[in-house]
């Protein structure tokens, strides 16, 4: 008799526990619930009612599904029936945010949403309680670091292609094995800055003024005589390919004895207009453009990035116009 009386105020005491034990509930960073077995809910916490706008009447049952991105309720409704078999929940989608709650941000955040049974004496689930925590961040990195993945792989097969079609190219001209080397070694270095800027930020893409002093400082020229144009930052495959024409246009420069280098530029949403000028020096040998890698630049510029270049000498001075065409 007395189990039986001990029994019957645990029970009670239990009873007057539960309201206390969801305010507890409701103090915590997650949106918490409860399912019976068929994982229709029966009881949803203050916070997904914040969060979704569902007050508790449109959560109960499969209302619940209705805050769920349309996209991803297929596979939560999976996830529940395969739930009893594993013991488990566990999934992660998208749950609508309501008007008004963070209205400047996105409409579906992501969330990790977790649910274990609490079982009856025949081992049975009775019912279900889960929590949904915001993984939004976390998934947007994730997706990030997916990215940058992607870029450098992209990047590494670029690479190599570059260097072989260089290889090609020179070793045709009929040159010596020792100014192949010395052609191959030149223009690897100029791919090395290229890449160094590149990493800094590879989903940022490069900033055109830095590929141009990267280039003039690399060959030890004076600052440019002007240097101006608006901020542009180049998608990391046209700054791959630009940076190997500059190097072109700086390497010609030097080989002709040209100084007071510059360059100017304009940016539409659909072009880059680049202006690049230099003069000769006093007592160097007049030339007509002979020495300017025409072939290399045809390929960086015409072929790779469908651009059009101009070039035209007039006295000792020598203008080059690229004009661009952007990735949307």
């Amino acid at each position: 008799m007395r189990h039986d009386a001990d029994r019957r105020e645990t029970d009670a005491a239990g009873e007057g526990d539960e309201p206390d034990f969801r305010r507890l509930i409701e103090s915590i960073p997650h949106l918490v619930w409860e399912a019976n077995p068929r994982g229709d809910w029966i009881w949803a916490s203050r916070q997904w009612t914040v969060f979704t706008g569902q007050n508790s009447g449109r959560s109960h049952g499969y209302g619940w599904l209705d805050a769920v991105h349309p996209e991803d309720r297929e596979h939560t409704l999976q996830a529940w029936q395969a739930a009893s078999r594993r013991g488990h929940l566990a999934i992660e989608h998208r749950l609508c945010r309501q008007p008004g709650e963070g209205a400047e941000s996105e409409s579906y955040l992501w969330f990790s949403t977790q649910a274990v049974p609490r079982r009856g004496g025949d081992g049975r689930p009775t019912s279900w309680f889960g929590t949904s925590t915001d993984i939004h961040a976390l998934y947007l990195m994730r997706e990030a670091q997916a990215r940058l993945l992607h870029e450098l792989q992209r990047q590494g097969r670029n690479n190599l292609a570059v260097i072989r079609g260089i290889v090609r190219r020179i070793a045709d001209t009929g040159q010596t094995a020792e100014d192949i080397v010395a052609h191959v070694d030149d223009r690897l270095a100029a791919m090395a800055r290229i890449q160094a800027e590149v990493s800094r930020e590879p989903l940022a893409g490069v900033a055109l003024e830095v590929l141009i002093r990267d280039e003039l400082s690399a060959h030890a020229l004076p600052e440019p005589c002007e240097l101006a144009g608006p901020p542009v930052r180049l998608p990391v495959e046209v700054a791959e390919k630009l940076g190997l024409a500059l190097h072109e246009l700086v390497v010609s420069a030097v080989l002709d004895g040209h100084e007071r280098i510059g360059a100017t530029w304009t940016v539409t949403p659909d072009h880059l207009t680049l202006v690049w000028h230099e003069r000769a020096r006093p007592g160097a040998p007049r030339t007509s453009g002979e020495t300017l890698r025409g072939e290399m630049l045809e390929r960086m510029l015409a072929y790779d990035l469908r651009a059009t270049t101009v070039v035209t000498e007039t006295g000792r001075e020598r203008r080059v116009i690229i004009v661009l065409p952007l990735p949307a």
